[in-house]
């Protein structure tokens, strides 16, 4: 098949929102939205009339493909796709898509390791992130409710391991004890002092178990203000995380989200001495990119 001269709808669908995109054939973002609507405030038969109608301004420029990645794949999204197994590559990706309309709405499949592990969209956004950087060998980090810590090798995924570190934070936040020393209301401002002092007592103790009724402690005796145990809890839960990882100092670590997040991250990781680099919205559109790529010489 010829080199596609139409742009194509990129999609970014989650379980909390919807991202898409107007992307030309050189990878040129020619327009995009988002929405927060993600897969679970759907009902099944509701996914493909949302679809076209918020991309609607998509199809008059000239789309007429979608390419979607994320949830929008798994069994409570507009289709389900198999999982991918690793080592995998944007290319594998390409092979394994599955399609909810023939020629039409294609689906990009998730990734698993073995059956201990899996991922939807974060994958796309490991290889959008490698083609942006121009990397083949990288250890990346996508901050999240399920964080995603992803080696990739000759181009490859082929490996990752999920720790549940937002989930955790929300627990803790907003059904524990602690809960009684934080702020309510809106999401706190960032203390990086009380962030770096929960990293440093998450490196230097053995378990979230015991450090997480620090945060108890130290406002009793006002230590810290509820804003500033906010931030000291978010430093012991991504601590907790990065001193699981086992990290070594002087080795990069591509940090790929939102910037609330990557900020977080990569305040933690550099006061490890660890570097990084950061990514945004624009690993997800150079993944799908180039997935979409590789597909039009196979369809």
């Amino acid at each position: 098949m010829s080199t596609p001269t139409n742009p194509f709808i990129a999609v970014d669908w989650g379980t909390s929102s919807f991202r898409a995109a107007l992307i030309a054939p050189d990878g040129e973002i020619m327009d995009e939205l988002a929405e927060p609507r993600g897969v679970l405030s759907f009902k099944k038969g509701e996914f493909a009339s949302y679809l076209i109608s918020t991309c609607a301004r998509f199809t008059r420029a000239g789309g007429n493909f979608y390419l979607l990645s994320g949830m929008a794949g798994s069994k409570d999204g507009l289709a389900e796709v198999a999982y991918c197994p690793c080592p995998a590559t944007s290319g594998h990706l390409a092979l394994m898509v599955g399609w909810a309309v023939k020629d039409r709405v294609a689906i990009v499949p998730g990734i698993r390791s073995e059956y201990f592990d899996v991922m939807r969209g974060e994958e796309t956004q490991v290889f959008g992130a490698a083609a942006v950087l121009g990397i083949e060998d990288a250890m990346m980090v996508l901050p999240g409710t399920h964080s995603k810590w992803v080696n990739l090798e000759a181009g490859a995924i082929t490996g990752f391991n999920t720790f549940m570190t937002g989930e955790f934070y929300a627990m803790l936040s907003q059904h524990s004890i602690l809960s009684k020393s934080l702020p309510s209301g809106a999401p706190p401002v960032l203390d990086e002092q009380a962030f770096i002092e929960g990293i440093d007592h998450a490196t230097q103790s053995e378990s979230l178990l015991n450090t997480a009724f620090s945060v108890r402690v130290k406002s009793l005796f006002n230590q810290l203000n509820p804003q500033q145990a906010a931030s000291y809890l978010s430093g012991l839960v991504i601590g907790e995380e990065l001193v699981s990882m086992q990290l070594d100092p002087g080795y990069e670590v591509v940090v790929i989200g939102s910037q609330v997040l990557c900020e977080r991250y990569t305040l933690a990781l550099e006061h490890l001495q660890v570097p990084t680099r950061t990514l945004g919205s624009q690993a997800a559109w150079a993944g799908l990119h180039s997935i979409y790529m590789q597909m039009t010489f196979q369809r």
